[in-house]
């Protein structure tokens, strides 16, 4: 889909995959936006099956990043299909291993990603849990999910990658699709976290720089990464993802207060901090 979403810089243009069963009649992240795209959730083990119809005006598909899927689902149209304009297709799979994924389009990748069309994807364990990330696994009172994207509204004009493509330069910083102003207010984006319970904060970067991510000097651990759980977890306050990645946090409310929760953008080469988008961790 096309439509534009409004930001410190003005409207600027967007595509982005819908979900047509929102209770909200079809919009993106959480039927009330329109970046990021819409997420969805499977349960390991189960088979899936993803109903895509292009209404848009040039083909797309969807690449299930992460996932182990067969080369015909596998959303690469050199090696699978791509679908045109008002065609359909269905993508399925059988969910492997209960995690935190995404997808997004495959055809010029370099702009359609950054255009937004770009979701996270949930698998839940075999039990179909919600309070807890594997079997066998952490067990959690309050999930978040946080998808990390920037904008170089100049590319928001193409229609084509090409030499106005070659360099990205973001001057909006995203959180969940929002700036600083509104994530503050945001209630899929701020943690709200009873004394003594826990969080579980899925991160997705779906932007093009590094970003690092703190709470305003809470401990959490890293429990997983890339949809697979880490043998050891790792305690840290700070933590850094590029482009792509995903990484899964727990995070236990020891200390009554309200923390700055932050995605700061970095520059590749010397990691200073483009811009940032802030929220908070209420206790």
């Amino acid at each position: 889909m096309n439509g534009s979403v409004s930001t410190s810089k003005g409207f600027v243009r967007c595509w982005y995959f819908t979900d047509s069963t929102s209770m909200m009649g079809g919009s993106g992240f959480m039927g009330d936006r329109l970046l990021p795209s819409a997420h969805f959730e499977a349960i390991e083990g189960k088979k899936i099956s993803v109903h895509f119809f292009n209404q848009s005006m040039m083909d797309h598909t969807i690449h299930l990043h992460g996932l182990d899927v067969d080369q015909r689902n596998d959303g690469v149209p050199s090696t699978s299909f791509s679908v045109p304009r008002m065609g359909r297709a269905t993508y399925t799979f059988i969910a492997p291993h209960a995690g935190t994924y995404h997808y997004h389009c495959h055809v010029d990748t370099v702009l359609h990603y950054e255009m937004g069309m770009v979701g996270a994807v949930i698998v839940r364990p075999p039990n179909a849990s919600t309070k807890q990330a594997w079997t066998g696994g952490p067990t959690f009172d309050e999930e978040v999910l946080w998808h990390l994207h920037t904008m170089d509204t100049s590319w928001h004009n193409e229609t084509v990658s090409g030499p106005k493509t070659a360099r990205h330069r973001p001057n909006v910083f995203l959180l969940n699709g929002k700036e600083t102003a509104g994530a503050m207010k945001d209630a899929y984006s701020r943690i709200v976290l009873p004394l003594g319970k826990t969080a579980y904060l899925r991160l997705l970067n779906c932007g093009y720089q590094w970003a690092r991510v703190s709470l305003g000097g809470v401990d959490f651990q890293v429990v997983a990464s890339d949809g697979r759980p880490l043998r050891n977890f790792q305690s840290a306050k700070v933590w850094e993802l590029g482009p792509g990645e995903r990484y899964d946090l727990l995070i236990p409310a020891k200390k009554k207060g309200i923390f700055d929760a932050k995605v700061e953008y970095l520059d590749d080469f010397s990691g200073k901090v483009l811009g940032e988008a802030k929220t908070q961790l209420l206790v």
